[in-house]
């Protein structure tokens, strides 16, 4: 295996033409793609700005694993958090999820919630963690910044039912991205509404992500304070707050910037 003190972002070619991109994170996590571009729109986002082609099978899913290992990198643990909307392909998903717990590897993902009864299902079988990526703590921010995610009200109502069957440790599982825009979603006042989710379900985790640049995108991160000040006033109301994961934010392989290339 090697040592590796940075990320490694490497193309895994696709049969029919193109090849998607995954990371191997310094910290030991592979993270993989579940399909060739997305739907959801995310105007922040490299991964979707070409649309969805196709989702992936559970072997092209696999195979980002196997080419890591080529590489000479032996994850310790999977994310599907790369390119594409993991419920939007939930068959391979679910394939790949047992697949992976049948070799010991500890798999979880990130979504955009939808389709809901997708989400409902996901919550309730075994994962290693679920990042529900939120972006705003107000419906029309949300609109905003996931087009095609289902609406906010919906997925907060959803989230709640669910939430209320689990057991605390499954809860801990859970947590909600919040992606920090300058001048879009970094005010207190979006957070607001977020408060009483936190309060009532105090297991979750609010994870605070900071933009990655990628091209043709003006949206940026607040500054460093900023994002110092919002850790604090949230911490203060007594949320379970973490800082941007600096594996996230490096060059290779940062959050938002992957995509899908000879599209």
């Amino acid at each position: 295996m090697l040592a590796v003190v940075a990320n490694a972002r490497f193309l895994v070619p696709l049969a029919d033409g193109p090849s998607v991109e995954a990371v191997y994170y310094g910290s030991g996590t592979l993270c993989i793609s579940s399909q060739a571009g997305c739907a959801v729109g995310c105007p922040f986002c490299a991964s979707g700005s070409r649309g969805l082609l196709r989702n992936l099978s559970e072997d092209e899913m696999w195979a980002q694993l196997e080419s890591a290992r080529a590489q000479g990198y032996e994850p310790l643990r999977i994310t599907v958090s790369g390119i594409g909307e993991p419920l939007h392909n939930f068959q391979s998903l679910l394939a790949f999820l047992d697949r992976c717990r049948a070799a010991a590897l500890p798999v979880s993902l990130t979504t955009t919630g939808g389709p809901l009864n997708s989400l409902k299902k996901i919550l309730h079988l075994p994962h290693n963690g679920l990042m529900l990526s939120l972006h705003a703590g107000k419906p029309a921010t949300h609109r905003l910044l996931i087009p095609r995610a289902p609406d906010f009200n919906s997925l907060m109502e959803c989230l709640t039912q669910v939430l209320t069957t689990l057991s605390r440790r499954r809860r801990r599982k859970i947590g909600i991205n919040y992606l920090l825009l300058q001048g879009v979603n970094d005010d207190r006042t979006e957070f607001l509404s977020l408060v009483p989710l936190f309060r009532r379900f105090p297991e979750l985790t609010l994870h605070l992500l900071t933009c990655n640049p990628v091209s043709d995108s003006a949206y940026e991160s607040p500054s460093a304070e900023k994002i110092d000040e919002l850790h604090g006033a949230l911490a203060g109301l007594g949320i379970h707050v973490r800082r941007p994961n600096p594996w996230r934010i490096q060059q290779d392989g940062g959050c938002g910037t992957l995509f899908v290339r000879s599209f």
